[in-house]
């Protein structure tokens, strides 16, 4: 996959491209375990409860797999952001893993309300996730 040009000198303005980023991530990833959900209940319906339990690993596995292979999930390729390290390199698998896993963290107390003062008050835009990661979030484009 092609990775976009990240724009270091961007990392303390992307905030609310990440918000509505993971909104569109959110919708994406509820329609495809539903409709995962929905055929396992229909062809194997004593599969629904394994399919249940994967549901985090999913959904950490889709913001991970993204963000290693192309720095972008479809929400922030939409949205023209990126997740590199913080020197500029693409993310590592290590960087995506740490910053998606800590991603738990970040959505405490409620609705990603800690990340996002995180992101807001941090000099590099950074949530948790990003500092343990040591990866930040940026613009794309020349």
């Amino acid at each position: 996959m092609v990775r976009s040009n990240p724009r270091l000198e961007t990392r303390n303005d992307t905030l609310i491209a990440r918000l509505l980023a993971f909104a569109v991530d959110a919708v994406l990833l509820t329609v495809g375990l539903a409709v995962l959900g929905g055929v396992t209940a229909t062809v194997a319906p004593r599969l629904v409860g394994v399919v249940g339990l994967l549901i985090w690993p999913l959904a950490l596995g889709y913001f991970v797999v993204f963000e290693w292979t192309s720095g972008q999930t479809p929400g922030k390729r939409l949205f023209g952001i990126t997740v590199v390290q913080a020197d500029g390199r693409p993310a590592s698998l290590l960087a995506a893993i740490l910053r998606n896993v800590l991603r738990i963290v970040d959505a405490l107390p409620t609705a990603y309300l800690l990340g996002g003062v995180l992101i807001y008050r941090s000099d590099d835009g950074q949530r948790l996730g990003d500092v343990i990661g040591n990866t930040v979030v940026v613009k794309t484009g020349s």
